[in-house]
């Protein structure tokens, strides 16, 4: 018998609750469990701060399964893109103040038994650090599901609570176009009415024809005649791009997941951005596929960025529909210091906006490493000639501490190599830069992006950079 809880969990202080996924797995006949009590930093916690189900079910470990660790199969089917079901644990946190809870680590300790006597245990570590404030930088959450006309578990309301609870400045709800097919006014309306500390906006999520892969698109103003599953991903594309106001664009949305895009057979153009983080993703180093294949695209479209304005942009959504774990994955979005002062409508416009120019930074965790070409960030274009003076300032706010390693690459026609790495140690500061680097611009169209790895993995999108006419 095994109890699994996520390796990582992490709220701001503060939050009202938290909501932790539990699930067990045997390889005998057990049946179900019942949660027996709970402690936090060793302290047990009250029943009135608990709500769990009566029982919890135990999943069956498959004859087929080839290790009898709970743990390791369930990375065979993270590979393999499979789901299971997890319970949910919600920890009332307004009643825990005689427990002192504050910011930092506290120890999760769960203990089960099952009908038959047997005590089950298992522990989680809970962060609590919020996430970095920026002017400019404002963390979103570009995909996610609810249970109003989608397929989601949890109603609209207690998603936004949990995404408030966790630091989120911003997010898309994405339902399924054949799920909210009738309803979309209501959809936007009810998004409007949702945002406070969070901006809540209408997404979409749109399968390409012959279910060859899924598209998100931000940006609409009505569901009218997009079908679901009906055409090619690049007519998709074309027409999301020639949509009034130039604000609206799409994304590639889970590339390996079901169903995974046909890159080989059907390669597309002019989308703004590419999932690296997405779902129940068990890599994230940059030898992982979907990291692979973002290289692969930044380099095969870099001769079109300064002829059309898109790139395909590094992106994070966690394709939440509260059956999995959540992943907590943040895209970090560009935007004006003004934003989070403005109107519903404006704060749409320009986030639209800055995800069609793809301002961007991709984040496993929550850290946000960015970096700035003579003052440019993540996504944007710069013109130099051949010599000039490249002032790169590489900036860094972790939330988990631990060891990191920095690597910026620059990249041709080809995939880049790494031309600086640093390493450094802790969270990392504030709105200083953490290092400064000068390099000659080159004298062909080139771009460059950031990579950090360690206790957690940020992936910035590139700045482009051509040569100016003499």
């Amino acid at each position: 018998m095994k109890i699994i809880l996520p390796e990582f969990l992490r709220w701001q202080p503060g939050a009202e609750q938290w909501a932790v996924p539990v699930s067990a797995w045997d390889t005998g006949p057990t049946s179900y469990l019942r949660l027996r009590r709970v402690l936090l930093d060793g302290r047990p916690v009250a029943g009135r701060n608990i709500i769990f189900p009566g029982v919890m079910p135990v999943y069956l470990l498959p004859a087929g399964a080839r290790t009898s660790d709970p743990a390791a199969y369930l990375a065979t089917l993270g590979r393999e893109d499979k789901r299971y079901a997890c319970s949910w644990l919600i920890l009332k946190t307004a009643g825990l103040s005689a427990l002192q809870v504050t910011g930092g680590e506290h120890s999760l300790e769960l203990e089960f038994i099952t009908f038959a006597g047997m005590t089950c245990r298992a522990a989680t570590t809970i962060l609590l650090a919020p996430l970095p404030a920026h002017h400019h930088w404002q963390p979103v959450e570009l995909q996610m599901h609810n249970s109003s006309h989608d397929d989601g578990h949890w109603s609209p309301a207690a998603v936004v609570k949990e995404l408030v609870g966790r630091g989120y400045r911003a997010l898309y709800f994405t339902p399924h176009a054949d799920l909210i097919a009738g309803f979309w006014e209501e959809f936007a309306g009810l998004c409007q009415d949702l945002s406070g500390t969070i901006a809540v906006f209408p997404g979409l999520e749109l399968t390409t024809r012959n279910s060859a892969g899924h598209l998100l698109l931000y940006g609409l103003t009505a569901l009218e005649g997009w079908q679901n599953a009906r055409k090619p991903g690049q007519v998709i594309i074309d027409r999301v791009n020639r949509l009034p106001g130039h604000t609206a664009s799409v994304t590639v949305s889970h590339p390996f997941g079901r169903p995974p895009w046909p890159w080989e057979d059907e390669p597309v153009v002019d989308y703004s951005g590419l999932e690296v983080f997405s779902g129940l993703q068990w890599y994230f180093d940059l030898e992982s596929r979907p990291l692979q294949l973002w290289r692969r695209e930044v380099a095969r479209l870099s001769g079109r960025v300064f002829l059309t304005g898109y790139l395909p942009s590094a992106r994070a959504g966690s394709d939440w529909h509260q059956v999995l774990p959540y992943q907590g994955y943040v895209t970090y979005v560009y935007l004006p210091d003004s934003w989070a002062g403005l109107p519903w409508q404006e704060q749409k416009y320009f986030l639209d906006l800055a995800l069609r120019r793809g301002y961007t930074v991709a984040s496993r965790r929550g850290g946000l490493a960015y970096f700035l070409i003579n003052g440019q960030p993540p996504g944007t274009s710069v013109t130099l000639p051949p010599g000039a003076i490249l002032e790169i300032k590489i900036y860094w706010q972790g939330v988990v501490e631990g060891d990191y390693q920095f690597l910026l690459f620059q990249g041709y026609k080809n995939m880049g190599k790494a031309i600086w790495q640093a390493e450094t140690r802790g969270a990392g500061g504030g709105r200083r830069p953490a290092w400064k680097v000068e390099l000659a611009a080159p004298g062909e169209t080139s771009y460059y992006w950031l990579y950090v790895s360690g206790p957690d993995q940020v992936l910035t999108s590139p700045v482009f950079l051509r040569p100016a006419r003499r």
